[in-house]
């Protein structure tokens, strides 16, 4: 697949995963392509953990359990460290952001399907119970967790507004 259509292809899978395993190389892959994202500042925030099977995922499915968690055979914990932010700007949301499209389109490529969970973790005691069952330190959030494996089905895809509806020419309104 060349780049436009993997990001074509890309889509929010919310059904049930297969229990194939994920080779520990892809997840390998795949967080690199996380960590060549570009970071403010070269802060390099962004710390991934990688959770090969499902004992390694269980811990957060009693935290925050999911359908992309219950059945994932796989996934990969995106946090950040605020200690690396420098000056008066904090670029985590930016630099997770980031490095969460990045392993979403290399999951792609892999032939693989996931999905960007953050919400169960907006809840105070859910992030603080997360960050403790990775076994992160003090301090980090936990900002996404990217079930990762194959689907059992083709996997739902909602509509999207058209090209027109979302891009403008010269300003807001403006049409070509």
């Amino acid at each position: 697949m060349d780049f436009f259509e993997i990001v074509e292809k890309r889509y929010s899978h919310k059904e049930r995963f297969l229990p194939d395993s994920v080779p520990l190389k892809d997840l390998e892959l795949i967080a690199k392509a996380g960590l060549a994202a570009p970071t403010g500042n070269n802060s390099q925030c962004v710390r991934l953990i990688i959770l090969p099977d499902r004992a390694s995922l269980q811990p957060l499915c009693d935290v925050a359990p999911t359908e992309g968690l219950r059945t994932a055979p796989a996934a990969i914990a995106v946090l950040t460290d605020p200690s690396t932010q420098k000056g008066d700007h904090n670029f985590e949301v930016e630099d997770y952001s980031a490095a969460t499209a990045q392993i979403l389109l290399a999951v792609t490529e892999l032939g693989y399907v996931s999905v960007w969970l953050d919400s169960p973790y907006f809840d105070d005691d859910k992030q603080k119970a997360a960050v403790k069952a990775l076994g992160a330190p003090a301090g980090y959030h936990l900002r996404v967790v990217l079930p990762v494996g194959l689907s059992d089905d083709a996997g739902a895809r909602r509509s999207k507004m058209t090209f027109n509806e979302r891009v403008f020419y010269g300003k807001f309104g403006g049409h070509k």
